[in-house]
Formats: structure tokens, sequence, C-alpha cells
């Protein structure tokens, strides 16, 4: 169905994906692994050709699909539906009901069933603009799944979902399985799709291997690994009598929400200390931070904060104000190596990944040391390897006296913390 042959990705001047080849029937799943930053999400975009015309990257070699060759994201878009890895960049319209429609030949009643299997019918009529980043992955999911195309390329599709929306991804790219639709997949959560991936490019260095099993590739092994070395970490040691923000009986809505997001919470911030915020997706952990941040305000409820407050959203993009990582940085090579950056000093901030970009806004705010740092999914999109280098860097910027909140879906942040928020 979807068959590659000799691929090659170049951006100026410099070798991302090198000779790959590979095939794909119909029905079957490719699971796409490799560190952050390997050229995973550079390979979807050649798939589409959207790294040619909108990345200006020259691509080479022979990408056919039931025979039809691909020459541009116009032949592309009849046969391949993608899904990118950054959910803000997936919706376009100002609700949600209406971009499932604009995709949708199904009837109305259709798309209310379909919207609730997916755990997304409460937000139907909500604005785009106060959805939370996992409520938009699911739309854009639901939306690959009523397209019908041959081809449906997922982009780290589980990074901002809880476990059981994950596995629900995962139950819904069996069923398109089922129904004849192929599936790339790119993600760095090997057990999860085992039991559904048909076989698995790893990418390294460019270059890529085929292989049957995830157990296989070399990340496994890795994975126990790190696993085991995130163990050792140990929580940070907060000062209890010096709390940086402290919010009490708070509460917030949306102006356009019928129900309150946030209900009477109470949240102290220490010097010092980690605070873990999790839940479930659209369960309001980056409202809550957006509030301790003072972007909103809260209906009702007192709040104390200091100035010099940094705070990162899940977007990283809305965070870095400078063109390259060198000028971010200030030229501070040693916090590039610390952050894993210093190859990529010069590029362009649009030609970094996900999880280039992610830890290059932790290393903007690790700069600047600031008294309280707010931080929103910050293990989003990169591979075991780059999360521990994160998670060591909060661990060092606590000891500096920073209080740090966190809000994210990631189980490591328990290796951290030394408080937990959960909302429900």
């Amino acid at each position: 169905m979807l068959e590659v042959k000799d691929l090659k990705v170049e951006a100026r001047g410099r070798t991302i994906l090198n000779h790959i080849s590979f095939s794909i029937d119909r029905g079957e799943t490719l699971l796409v692994l490799g560190r952050s930053g390997s050229g995973k999400t550079t390979l979807l975009r050649a798939l589409t050709f959207i790294a040619k015309e909108l990345f200006d990257m020259v691509i080479k070699g022979s990408i056919e699909i039931y025979g039809e060759k691909i020459r541009n994201s116009y032949s592309a878009s009849k046969h391949i539906c993608y899904i990118v890895q950054e959910p803000w960049f997936s919706i376009s319209t100002p609700y949600p009901y209406i971009e499932i429609m604009f995709y949708s030949r199904n009837s109305f009643p259709e798309i209310i069933g379909m919207a609730k299997e997916f755990g997304i019918h409460n937000c139907l009529w909500s604005s785009t603009s106060s959805l939370s980043a996992g409520e938009i992955e699911r739309i854009a999911l639901l939306e690959a799944y009523i397209s019908r195309k041959d081809v449906i390329l997922i982009d780290e599709a589980s990074s901002y979902l809880d476990t059981q929306s994950r596995y629900k991804i995962v139950e819904l790219v069996k069923k398109l399985k089922n129904s004849g639709i192929s599936t790339v997949v790119v993600d760095h959560d090997v057990e999860l799709w085992r039991s559904v991936v048909d076989s698995v490019l790893y990418i390294d260095n460019g270059s890529a291997k085929i292989y049957e099993d995830p157990k296989e590739t070399p990340i496994y092994d890795d994975l126990t690994k790190l696993n085991e070395y995130a163990e050792k970490l140990s929580p940070c040691s907060s000062n209890e009598d010096e709390i940086v923000i402290e919010a009490r009986d708070v509460w917030f809505k949306y102006p356009d929400g019928e129900r309150y997001v946030i209900n009477g919470v109470d949240i102290d911030i220490e010097k010092g200390g980690i605070t873990w915020i999790k839940g479930a997706s659209g369960s309001g952990k980056s409202t809550l931070l957006k509030i301790l941040a003072g972007i909103l305000k809260p209906v009702k409820g007192s709040m104390r904060r200091p100035k010099g407050i940094q705070f990162i959203p899940e977007n990283p993009l809305h965070y870095i104000s400078s063109p390259t990582p060198r000028e971010e940085l200030m030229n501070r090579i040693d916090i590039a190596k610390k952050f894993n950056l210093e190859k990529a000093l010069d590029t362009p901030i649009a030609m970094l990944s996900s999880g280039e970009k992610r830890r290059l806004a932790i290393a903007s705010a690790f700069i600047r040391q600031p008294k309280a740092l707010l931080i929103d999914e910050p293990t989003v999109g990169l591979d075991p390897w780059n999360a521990i280098h994160v998670l060591e860097s909060l661990c060092l910027l606590a000891k500096h006296g920073c209080g740090i909140a966190v809000a994210s879906h990631g189980e490591e942040l328990r290796y951290i913390s030394n408080n937990v928020i959960e909302l429900g």
C-alpha cells in the first residue's frame, strides 16, 4: 500500500534522513522509534511533502501509495491524514463541532456518538481556545478516524493524554487496522504499542533499520536502565516556612463555559520544592498553572505571588523569543550541553523538533534563575534520555531556591516531587 524507497531529506545542507526504505501493506501499523531530534517527525513531514513545501527541505527518493507516486502535498492529501505532534496546529475553527463536521460524511447523531466514544462530547461547543492539548489531540484523532484516508500518520498522539486515553488510541488504531486503514505511529512508549504494531522502524543518526518487535530495538534495554536510574532520583527538599506562591479556595470557569474548571483549590508552592499537578486530560491542570502565573484571574479565592515568575506553557513557542537557540541561551554553551542542544545552537527555531523546542524553553528559564517556575508538560515529546536530563535540571533549579510547579501526565514526576496536587 505504502512504499518508500531510498528516501533522503536534507535541510540547509545537513542530511536529516539518509537512504530510508520501507513498505506497509493495507491495514498494517508501523511504529517509528528513535531519540528526540533523530528525524521521526521529519519522516512524516516528508511523506506528506510539507517538509519541502513548508520547511524548504530537499526530498529525494520515491514515495508511492497504491502505485501512485506522491510528488506534492496535494497528491499526498488524497491518501494521507496527518495528525501533527503539536495539537494547537491541528485545529483551525472556533468550535470543535465545526471542525469535526468539516471532515465528516456522517450524520450529526453519528458524530455525537463517536465523540462520546472519544470522551470529547462535552466540549464540542466549547471555544477551542479554552481546550486542553489533550482534548484537541482527541478531536484530531476523531477527524482522522472519519476522514476515510488510506493511511493515517500519528505523531506522538499519546503525549498529552492520561493513561486511560492512551489505551483508547491503541483501540482506535486496532479499529483502523480492521477496516483496512494503515497507520504510521511515532511514539516513545514502546509497551503501549507492542500489541498492535506489525513492524518497527528505528531511526538513529539519520539512518533506519526495520525490526519485527519493539523489544528487539536498541531503545528497549536502554529504557529499562533509564527507569532504574530515574528511581534513584530523590524528591527535592523544600523550605516549608517560605511559601513562594499561595492560593486559597480558588475557583475558575471560562467566560463561555457552564462548569467550573477549578473548584476550590488550595495550593502552596514552596521555595526549593517541586509540586506535581496531575489529573486526567481536561481536568484543569494548564488552567491552574495560568492562574498561578497571573495570566487568568480566578472567579473567587485569594492569591499571593512574587515578582520574577517564569511560565512555560504547553506550546514552548509561546515562551521562546529569539530566532536561534544560541541567541535564546545568550551563547551559554555550558547550558546548551546540559540540555543536549549544542548541535542545534544555530538551527532556526522553526526547524527544531518538538522535543528540542521544549528543552530550549526549559534551558532558557534555567538561565534566568526565577523565584518560581511554572511549567506545563515539560517531558512531552522527549525520549527517556532527555526526559531524565529535564528532571535533573528541575532538581538543580530547585536546589538553587526556585519554587517549581509542574503540570504533567508523566509518571516520572513522582521521582522528584515533594508535593502532589491531583485534579479531578
